[in-house]
């Protein structure tokens, strides 16, 4: 295998059939639109996963889940990626994370956690977008924001997702002095476990996880995958000329540590460096709405991309389809894609965007 950088391509084939938008100013403001309360969506019919009920993490797939989170529901939090609001406070803890455009070439982060009760103080957290809403029904998540667009709003009213917004329920989601003092108020917003936990009892949240909400397959614990593909201890993720995510690979930990903005991607709290078990690169239709704000219109269908892992990476597929459907990992063949054991983070680019990988 030649060492060095190359670049890969891969061709998406989508169906255009969803559009979502993004829909607040580069310059962060928060939203001014926002649903307060709560509903709960209709069970779905799907068959209930194998790890429900079972210490296995549906997120990572590792044996380590709490008892009293067998079966709950996670969290998700919009979390603020502005250059001007890093480092963000529990970013390392994620189980899963999402990371796309959002406008003005800025990136935002969908961080999920599985254990609600036991969450640290978590954010600086920010408004809704669209994309996100329905990357949240798709994972049944409680789904916490800062307001958010008219779109996003009426999204999570009608497709019945349980949020938390602190425009209108500031105990839940308060402004940290901490933070204020050195990033400013708008980003100051953060949460934590006790505070979500007294919200969801007060309001009688469902905290029973939807059958079929996560459809994401593991490997068993203790077992591993190098990807069939080609050799990767890096790879860099440009989302814009001024966002890029890079992935370093740590053989000896066997993860890959996330960097951005020329430094690594660190952790507010613990000062540790963001690190995942999975890098998947999703190649979808990302389009500029051409508003005055440049707000950017993500497609959720389906597609091609990358899988990375343990020094490898190969091309797989990836769908989703209607907003109640989790996302879905197969291999080029259609049959489902076995992550191996671990934290995730998925970053969703455009198609004509080259993903530099590297091989040493």
């Amino acid at each position: 295998m030649k060492k060095g950088k190359r670049f890969l391509a891969f061709l998406l084939t989508a169906v255009v059939c969803l559009s979502v938008s993004a829909c607040t100013p580069a310059s962060e403001s928060s939203g001014s639109s926002s649903t307060g309360g709560t509903s709960n969506p209709p069970a779905s019919s799907k068959e209930e996963p194998k790890n429900v009920n079972t210490k296995i993490n549906p997120l990572t797939g590792l044996d380590d889940l709490p008892a009293n989170c067998i079966g709950k529901r996670p969290v998700g939090i919009m979390i603020n990626n502005i250059r001007s609001a890093v480092p963000q406070n529990n970013i390392a803890g994620a189980d899963l994370c999402y990371e796309m455009l959002v406008e003005g070439g800025i990136t935002r982060i969908l961080a999920i956690y599985s254990d609600i009760q036991s969450l640290p103080k978590t954010g600086s957290i920010r408004s809704a977008r669209p994309s996100y809403v329905e990357l949240a029904k798709g994972h049944d998540l409680i789904y916490c924001h800062v307001g958010g667009s008219d779109e996003a709003a009426s999204m999570i009213k009608s497709m019945g997702v349980d949020d938390v917004d602190g425009n209108y329920d500031t105990k839940t989601i308060w402004r940290d002095k901490g933070r204020v003092a050195e990033f400013g108020s708008v980003h100051s917003c953060v949460t934590d476990g006790e505070r979500l936990m007294e919200k969801i009892t007060k309001e009688n949240i469902r905290t029973d996880i939807r059958a079929g909400a996560n459809a994401f397959t593991f490997l068993e614990n203790g077992k591993t995958r190098v990807p069939s593909g080609e050799a990767c201890t890096s790879v860099t993720v440009p989302f814009s000329a001024s966002y890029t995510s890079v992935f370093d690979y740590d053989e000896k930990a066997q993860v890959y540590k996330k960097s951005q903005f020329g430094a690594p991607h660190v952790d507010y709290g613990t000062n540790k460096q963001v690190a995942v078990t999975n890098v998947l690169v999703l190649k979808t239709k990302v389009e500029n709405s051409h508003d005055a704000a440049g707000h950017m219109n993500i497609e959720l269908e389906g597609g091609e991309g990358l899988y990375i892992s343990m020094g490898g990476c190969e091309e797989i597929k990836w769908s989703k389809g209607s907003a109640n459907n989790p996302l879905t990992l197969t291999n080029k063949d259609g049959t489902p894609l076995e992550l191996n054991c671990g934290k995730s983070w998925i970053c969703f680019v455009g198609l004509a965007t080259q993903i530099d990988v590297e091989a040493e």
